[in-house]
């Protein structure tokens, strides 16, 4: 049985499989940013063979009457040491790459800066699933300056730490300014989740692995009384820890931890929030037979679920039973991919909003998988939905991020990091 599949676990050296690409345009024509040279040169759509990209297999045109004759396409913003994950302030046309390692890397008009937003290097461990693994900026981030990130720290522990931005320069971070909000005992060196975002409703949300092991031998997930195989909903203090919201699903239980927002996961890796419809999805990482997508839809005006849902591991995997026993209230996932497939560590993603990329790709889910390279889109409902192909493909996927305007790219651990548009 395999302990461990998650994707920062995996440390291979091979370029991100892509067809079809052209520089990312953002503000400028300078060239892609780059923290580090590219392994090889970008392979040429056309050559065909193995681990390239031929005949249209980099582009999506055509298939749904896309609004644009351009083909969607990979854009490279550039490559960088071992990137976990992209996102930017809402409104802000910078991007923020974060490097496993213990680095945060700004991309301003096209060019990763020399000084790194941040770097918590001494802090973070990354052997086995660990690194700097997200970031999140608050809602008043323009005000405030406060922003969190997640990482594994000495121990192994996953953390989340509050940092500032510097007061005398907006690119770069106070490091003296850490304080910690959460942090998690983990006794492992797998599943250890990785995510933090702030939801539309303003609340912090995180997400756990179930403490690692194979299957959930500490019985974490399906316990409310544990943090591990959970997503927490917690209100963070500029001083250090946080508060509980009186709307948490079991803010008022004595059976359970107020923190939790749902549980029976087992490596929610990444999440996400629908930008329009509040509509969450979690990608779960699976065991050994099945990868899974997990969504609930929104409550109306962008507003998120209220929570208390049971994804059901480890007594299901999938749809599939795992293990026998009681899951109350489990929500079978709407996707559900066999490993028989080739797939082994699903990538969650984002329901996509930018409207350059029009018809057949705008209110789609788009989401992947490490060893899959083909990125996939899904319109999202309750019960099963089908998938297809984008026609897009990356390997190594990480991870998918959201700029400050929506924009919506794909991270490969191998160091490319894409946006996906048209050009």
């Amino acid at each position: 049985m395999r302990a461990s599949r998650y994707p920062v676990a995996i440390l291979v050296s091979a370029l991100a499989v892509l067809g079809a690409c052209s520089s990312d345009d953002d503000d400028s024509q300078s060239p892609s940013a780059t923290t580090r040279p590219a392994a090889t040169e970008m392979p040429d759509r056309t050559s065909g063979g193995d681990g390239q990209a031929s005949g249209g297999d980099g582009q999506a045109s055509g298939g749904e009457g896309l609004a644009s004759a351009r083909p969607v396409r990979l854009l490279p913003l550039g490559n960088f040491d071992e990137p976990t994950y992209l996102t930017a302030p809402r409104g802000d046309r910078r991007r923020f790459v974060v490097e496993r390692g213990g680095r945060i890397v700004v991309v301003k008009r096209g060019r990763a800066l020399q000084e790194p937003f941040l770097d918590i290097s001494g802090e973070v461990t990354t052997g086995g699933e660990s690194g700097l693994l997200s970031m999140a900026f608050a809602p008043d981030y323009a005000r405030s300056g406060r922003f969190y990130v997640y990482y594994t720290d000495q121990d192994g522990f996953p953390t989340i730490a509050q940092f500032r931005r510097s007061a005398g320069n907006p690119d770069r971070a106070d490091p003296g300014s850490r304080v910690t909000t959460m942090r998690v005992a983990h006794s492992r060196f797998n599943h250890k989740g990785g995510q933090v975002q702030f939801g539309p409703d303003g609340k912090l949300y995180a997400a756990f692995g179930d403490g690692g092991g194979g299957g959930d031998p500490d019985e974490n997930a399906q316990n409310l009384g544990r943090i591990l195989g959970k997503m927490v909903r917690i209100e963070p203090r500029p001083g250090g820890g946080y508060s509980i919201p009186a709307d948490n699903p079991y803010a008022d239980s004595s059976r359970a931890r107020r923190e939790v927002y749902a549980y029976g996961l087992r490596n929610p890796y990444r999440f996400s929030f629908d930008r329009r419809t509040g509509g969450l999805t979690i990608g779960d990482v699976g065991q050994d037979a099945v990868e899974e997508i997990d969504y609930v839809p929104g409550r109306g005006r962008g507003a998120p679920p209220p929570g208390g849902y049971n994804f059901g591991w480890d007594v299901f995997e999938g749809r599939d039973s795992y293990e026998g026993g009681r899951a109350p209230g489990h929500v079978s996932p709407v996707i559900a991919h066999s490993q028989d497939g080739g797939f082994c560590s699903i990538i969650g993603g984002y329901v996509i909003r930018d409207p350059a990329l029009g018809r057949g790709w705008s209110g789609r889910y788009i989401y992947g998988d490490y060893c899959n390279p083909v990125i996939r889109l899904a319109g999202l409902r309750r019960g099963s939905v089908a998938s297809r192909s984008s026609g897009l493909r990356v390997s190594g996927l990480v991870s998918f991020g959201e700029d400050g305007r929506g924009r919506v790219y794909a991270v490969s651990l191998d160091g490319p990091v894409y946006r996906i548009g048209r050009r």
